[in-house]
C-alpha cells in the first residue's frame, strides 16, 4: 500500500469491528495490519484483515459499527498504513445508556473473552460495538488508544465527573452543593472550582480575510472560529470573549526585520469569538475547514488595527462573558476637524446606545488606537480606569456606572505602529489571467499542493514520502511569474527563496534551514524554490573530484531539508528534469517530488489572449491600434516564448515611439504597421533572394518546409526529412544560412563533428539534447552540415562511436521515442556514406540535387553576388556566365571578391580614395581575375561526384564512369 490508497466503502454481514481490503494492497504479504481512513473531516483508525472476497478498491465493514463510526455506504475514503501502535494492558471502557452498562456488568466475562474475535485496534472515543451473542450488540467508548492482546484486560469505567466534559466557566448546579460522585465518593467543591473555571485555551493558525463577515459590526474585535473548536458549555453564551497573545517567532533575534515586525506583538487584546460552521468558513477564507488545522478568521477592520500577517499564531484564552467593569472612560480624538467634548461624549453614549440592543454589548480594549467613524471621523483611543483594567462590555445600562472624559487632539499629535512590509514583490494586477492553459496548470498545482497540506496534517507520520511539487519549463516561460500567481492564491503561508541568488555560496544548507524553519512557524506552509537547479550543477564534466564530492554532499543535505521538513509542502521550479541534480532527481527511495508539470507552449488564442491584456488604455490612447492587429502579432509570435512576446511587444512599442517623434504632424502612429509598409518584414518573407540559381532546389523546399506551416489543415504533421546532395561549392550550406533569416521560424544548425566527444555516452547526449532544443523553440529547422561525418554507415568504426549516433539518430527521427516534430534538412557531397537506414521513409526521405549551374543559373548567380558590389556597365555577365562553364557558385563569388580586390591594389598605387564603396570593378579586372581563378572541381571529380550521385539514384553508369567505379573499389579494397 505504501502510502495510501483510496476507496470505496462496502458493507458485510461480518458481526467484527474489523475492515476487510483485497490482499492486493499488503505490501510485505502481511495478514492484518492496523489502518488510519480520512473521511471528510473524521480521523479514523480500524484494524483491517486482507479478504480475497472483498474487491479491489473496495473497503468491507460491518453496516452497525460504519454507523457509529460516521461512514457512510459508497463513500470515498483514504486509507494508509499507521505504524505507531502500542500494547494496552487495561482497556478502560465507558457506556452510552444504562441498558449497556447492566448488559456489561452481567456479561464482563463473555466480553472477555470474545472481544478479540471482533475487535483488536481501539481508538479514544471512537466508538466501538461487541456482539455478546449474535443478537445483543453492546456499544461501548474507549478510553484509550492501542492494541488488544490475550493479556489485556477490560475494566468497566464509570466517569468520576458525571456529565463534566472539559473546562466549565461555571461551578455545578447550585440544586446539589457538594454532590457525591461516582466511584470516588465525596469531593469538596472549593477543591474543584480551579479547576473547573480555568480557561479555554487554544493555538490557533490566524488567516487575514478580505472582508468583516458580517454586515454592521458592533465593534472591530470581533474574531471568527469553527464552532468544532468551541466547548459546548460556551456556545450557550451570548458573548464569547477571549484574549488574544501572539507567540514570537524564535528567528526574531537575529533578523532585524522580524524586530521591526514584533513591535505589533499582540498582548491580552481581548475579541468576541463568533463561532461559524463548515460552509460559512468555506465562504470567508476560501478553503476546506479541517479539524487538524485549527485556525482563527481575522476580519479586515480587527487587522487594520493589530496588523497580523498569514499564519501567525496566536493563543486564546476564553473568559466567557464576565468582565470587570470600569469607573471611568477617557476618550481621545485625533482629527482635523473641530470637535467639543461635549460631542464627542454625546456621539459615544449614541453609539452605545443604538448598538446593545436585543442583548449585544460594546467591546473596549484599553489604549487601543482604532477608527470609528460614529463617535469620530478620525482616530480614537479609550483609556479605561482604574489602573490595569485592560478590557471591558459596555451596555445602555452601565453608562451609569462610570464618568466620562473626552480630550480633542489634533492627527499629528498621533504617532501610529509601523505597519509590516508586505510579501509580495510584484504587481499582481500586471499578470494576465486568461490564458486557459496556464490556468488549468494553476488549478492543477493548487490542488496537490492543498490535498498535501491536509493529508500531512490527518494522518500525521503516516508516510514518509512527501508530496512535493515540481514545476518545469524552458527560460522565458514564465515560472517565476507563475509561482507569483500561485502564492498570491494560496490560503496557507508562503515563503519564497530565489536559489539562483544561492549559486556558488558556502553556506546554502544554513540558508534553507532557515527558510524551513520560518515556513514551519507559519504552518501549515509552502515553501516555494525558484530556480532550484541554480543551486547544483547537474553536469560534472571537467570538474575536480573534490568539487564532485562537495556537490554531491550539498544535494543529498538539500534532498534531506526538503524531505523531512513537516508542516511545509515544496514547490520547485526549473528548467527541466535534466538540469537537476542526479541525487534531486532520482526516484528511488525517497523521492524529493512526486508530482511534475511542464509550461505547456503558449498557443495562437493564447498569444491573441495576451496581447489583448498588453494592450492597455494608457497604449491604445498614444497609438493606433486595429483589430487585427494582436492576430498579426500572434502570428509574428509563433512559438515564443513569454518573454520574447513581451519583448516583441516592447519593440513595436519603441519603433512607434521612434516614428511618433520622426513625424510630429501624426498624432497617433500605428503600432504594427501593414506588411506592405513594413521593409523589415517585406525583406524577412525573401528568404530566397540571396540564392542565385537553384531553382527547383528552392521550389521543393517551400513545398516540404512552408507548405504545412502555412496550411496546417492539409497537413497533420510538420515534420519532413530533407537530404542535401551535390559537389561542394553549390550552396548546400548557403542555403541553411537563408532559411536562418526566418523571423518566424528558429533554426537550429549543427556542424556534423561538433557533435562527437571522446567520452562514452556524450555524443548520443548530445544529439538527444540537439531534438529536445528543436522541440522546445518549434516550429525550429534543425540544419545538419557535413552529415556523412557524423553518421556514416554503421560497422565500419573500430570505437563505435558513430553506429551509437547513427542508432540514436534513428530513435529520434522516427522511432519509439515519438520521431521529429519539425523539419530535419542534412547536407552533405558523400551521400553513399550517409548510413542507408537513414535514408528511408519516414526520415530523410526527400532527396534534392544541388547540381552545378547552367549557363542561365550562373547568370543568376552573377546577378545575385553583383548586388553586393559595383560592377561597371561594360561588363557583361551573360558573356562571363558563358566564360565560366565548370565553375560552382563558390567559385564565381571567388572570382568576383578576386577581380575587387586586384581594381583595390590599383586604386591604392594611384593614392586614389580607397573605401571599398568606391571600387568599381572593370573588364580588365574581370579577365584577370578569370585568368588566376579556376574551377575547384576538375573533369575526373566532377565525374567521380557524377558516378557516386548516378549510383546514389540508381541511374545507368557511362563506360567512362564504369571503369571509374571499378578502380575506386579495387583502391577500397587496397584500404581496406
Amino acid at each position: 500500500m505504501l502510502g495510501g490508497a483510496k476507496l470505496k466503502v462496502v458493507f458485510t454481514h461480518e458481526k467484527t469491528c474489523f475492515a476487510y481490503i483485497s490482499p492486493k494492497y499488503s505490501s510485505n504479504n502481511e495478514q492484518s495490519q492496523c489502518l488510519q481512513v480520512l473521511y471528510k473531516d473524521k480521523h479514523l483508525f480500524l484494524w483491517v484483515v486482507y479478504s480475497s472476497g472483498v474487491a479491489e478498491g473496495q473497503i468491507a465493514c460491518n453496516p452497525v459499527h460504519s454507523q457509529l463510526i460516521g461512514l457512510d455506504e459508497g463513500a470515498d475514503v483514504f486509507v494508509s498504513p499507521y505504524g505507531d501502535v502500542r500494547v494496552l494492558d487495561e482497556l478502560y471502557i465507558d457506556t452510552d445508556s444504562p441498558d449497556d452498562q447492566e448488559l456489561l456488568e452481567h456479561n464482563a466475562e463473555l466480553l472477555q473473552l470474545r472481544i478479540l474475535d471482533q475487535l483488536r485496534y481501539v481508538a479514544a472515543h471512537q466508538k466501538c460495538v461487541v456482539w455478546i451473542f449474535s443478537s445483543m450488540p453492546i456499544v461501548f467508548t474507549p478510553k484509550q488508544t492501542g492494541l488488544l492482546v490475550n493479556q489485556s484486560r477490560v475494566v468497566v469505567k464509570v466517569n468520576a465527573f458525571n456529565s463534566y466534559q472539559g473546562f466549565q466557566t461555571k461551578p455545578p448546579a447550585p440544586n446539589e452543593p457538594n454532590g457525591p460522585f461516582k466511584n470516588i465518593g465525596l469531593i469538596n467543591e472549593e477543591m474543584l472550582r480551579p479547576y473547573l473555571n480555568s480557561p479555554k485555551r487554544l493555538v490557533l493558525r490566524s488567516v487575514p480575510i478580505d472582508s468583516d463577515g458580517k454586515k454592521n459590526l458592533i465593534h472591530p474585535y470581533t474574531v471568527f472560529i469553527h464552532e468544532d473548536l468551541i466547548d459546548e458549555c460556551f456556545k450557550n453564551l451570548t458573548v464569547i470573549l477571549s484574549t488574544m497573545n501572539s507567540i514570537p517567532s524564535i528567528l526574531s533575534e537575529t533578523d532585524e526585520d522580524d524586530k521591526e515586525n514584533n513591535n505589533n506583538a499582540i498582548n491580552d487584546l481581548c475579541v468576541e469569538i463568533v463561532p461559524i460552521d463548515g460552509i460559512i468558513y468555506r465562504s470567508l477564507s476560501r478553503e476546506v475547514y479541517n479539524r487538524n488545522i485549527p485556525t482563527v478568521l481575522i476580519p479586515k477592520s480587527l487587522n487594520a488595527i493589530i496588523n497580523i500577517e498569514n499564519g501567525t499564531r496566536i493563543i486564546f484564552n476564553i473568559i466567557g462573558d464576565t468582565v470587570e467593569q470600569p469607573v471611568h472612560i477617557e476618550l481621545v480624538t485625533y482629527t482635523e476637524e473641530k470637535q467639543t467634548e461635549v460631542d464627542v461624549i454625546d456621539r459615544f453614549k449614541k453609539c452605545v446606545i443604538e448598538n446593545t440592543h436585543s442583548g449585544k454589548r460594546f467591546l473596549i480594549n484599553n489604549g487601543i488606537v482604532k477608527q470609528n467613524s460614529q463617535i469620530s471621523d478620525g482616530y480614537l483611543r479609550f483609556n479605561l480606569k482604574p489602573d490595569g483594567l485592560k478590557y471591558t462590555l459596555l451596555d445602555s445600562e452601565s453608562l451609569r456606572h462610570f464618568t466620562t472624559k473626552a480630550t480633542c487632539l489634533n492627527d499629528t499629535d498621533l504617532v501610529l505602529p509601523k505597519r509590516s512590509a508586505s510579501r509580495m514583490e510584484y504587481d499582481f494586477k500586471n499578470y494576465c489571467r486568461t490564458l486557459k492553459s496556464i490556468e488549468t496548470l494553476i488549478s492543477k498545482v493548487l490542488s496537490h499542493l492543498y490535498f498535501e497540506i491536509h493529508r500531512e496534517a490527518t494522518f500525521k507520520n503516516a508516510s514518509e514520502i512527501k508530496s512535493n511539487v515540481l514545476i518545469t519549463g524552458s527560460s522565458g516561460m514564465g515560472k517565476t511569474s507563475l509561482c507569483h500567481i500561485i502564492e498570491k492564491e494560496l490560503t496557507v503561508w508562503s515563503h519564497t527563496l530565489h536559489c539562483r541568488a544561492l549559486r556558488g555560496r558556502k553556506d546554502i544548507p544554513e540558508i534553507l534551514g532557515k527558510a524551513i524553519l520560518m515556513c514551519q512557524e507559519h504552518s501549515p506552509a509552502v515553501l516555494i524554490c525558484d530556480d532550484v537547479d541554480s543551486m547544483v550543477p547537474p553536469d560534472m564534466e571537467g570538474v575536480s573530484p573534490q568539487d564532485i564530492a562537495y556537490y554531491q554532499r550539498l544535494a543529498v543535505v538539500i534532498k534531506h531539508l526538503l524531505q523531512t521538513c513537516a508542516g511545509v509542502c515544496v514547490l520547485m521550479t526549473s528548467l527541466s528534469m535534466k538540469s537537476l541534480h542526479p541525487v534531486l532527481r532520482q526516484f528511488n527511495g525517497k523521492p524529493l517530488f512526486t508530482a511534475h508539470f511542464d509550461i505547456p507552449e503558449v498557443e495562437q488564442d493564447e498569444r491573441v489572449e495576451l496581447f489583448k491584456h498588453l494592450m492597455n488604455e494608457k497604449i491604445r490612447q498614444q497609438f493606433e491600434v486595429a483589430d487585427d492587429d494582436v492576430i498579426t502579432l500572434a502570428m509574428d509570435t509563433a512559438s515564443c516564448t513569454v518573454r520574447d512576446i513581451i519583448d516583441h511587444f516592447n519593440k513595436k512599442i519603441f519603433k512607434a515611439v521612434k516614428m511618433k517623434k520622426a513625424n510630429p504632424d501624426i498624432a497617433k502612429p500605428r503600432l504594427v504597421e501593414e506588411t506592405a509598409k513594413d521593409t523589415e518584414k517585406t525583406t524577412a518573407f525573401d528568404i530566397w533572394g540571396p540564392v542565385g540559381g537553384l531553382e527547383d532546389v528552392k521550389r521543393e523546399l517551400t513545398e516540404c518546409i512552408f507548405w504545412p506551416v502555412m496550411y496546417p489543415a492539409l497537413f497533420p504533421s510538420q515534420s519532413c526529412g530533407i537530404l542535401l546532395y551535390g559537389p561542394p561549392g553549390t550552396g548546400k550550406s548557403y542555403i541553411g544560412s537563408c532559411l536562418a533569416r526566418l523571423n518566424n521560424m528558429h533554426m537550429i544548425t549543427v556542424k556534423g563533428p561538433e557533435l562527437l566527444s571522446k567520452y562514452i555516452g556524450q555524443s548520443e547526449k548530445a544529439v538527444r539534447d540537439v531534438f529536445d532544443k528543436a522541440d522546445m523553440k518549434r516550429p525550429c529547422i534543425l540544419f545538419f552540415d557535413e552529415f556523412d561525418s557524423l553518421a556514416p554507415k554503421r560497422g565500419h568504426d573500430s570505437t563505435g562511436v558513430t553506429d551509437r549516433v547513427v542508432n540514436q539518430l534513428l530513435a529520434r527521427m522516427d522511432g519509439a521515442e515519438g520521431g521529429a516534430r519539425g523539419p530535419v534538412i542534412a547536407a552533405t557531397s558523400r551521400p553513399d556514406l550517409v548510413d542507408p537506414a537513414l535514408l528511408r521513409a519516414g526520415r530523410l526521405q526527400k532527396h534534392i540535387y544541388c547540381e552545378l549551374p547552367d549557363r542561365w543559373g550562373r547568370h543568376e548567380v552573377l546577378q545575385t553576388l553583383t548586388k553586393n558590389l559595383t560592377v561597371d556597365q561594360e561588363v557583361d555577365l551573360r558573356e562571363l556566365s558563358e566564360r565560366t562553364e565548370g565553375y560552382t557558385p563558390a567559385d564565381l563569388k571567388s572570382l568576383l571578391v578576386t577581380a575587387q580586390l586586384t581594381r583595390l591594389e590599383k586604386q591604392l598605387a594611384h593614392n586614389d580614395d580607397t573605401t571599398l564603396g568606391s571600387v568599381v570593378v572593370q573588364q580588365e579586372d574581370i579577365d584577370g581575375a578569370l585568368e588566376e581563378t579556376k574551377p575547384s572541381l576538375s573533369r575526373e571529380q566532377l565525374l567521380f561526384y557524377d558516378m557516386i550521385y548516378k549510383r546514389f539514384r540508381g541511374e545507368t553508369l557511362t563506360s567512362e564512369q564504369k571503369i571509374m567505379a571499378g578502380r575506386f573499389e579495387k583502391q577500397r579494397a587496397t584500404l581496406a
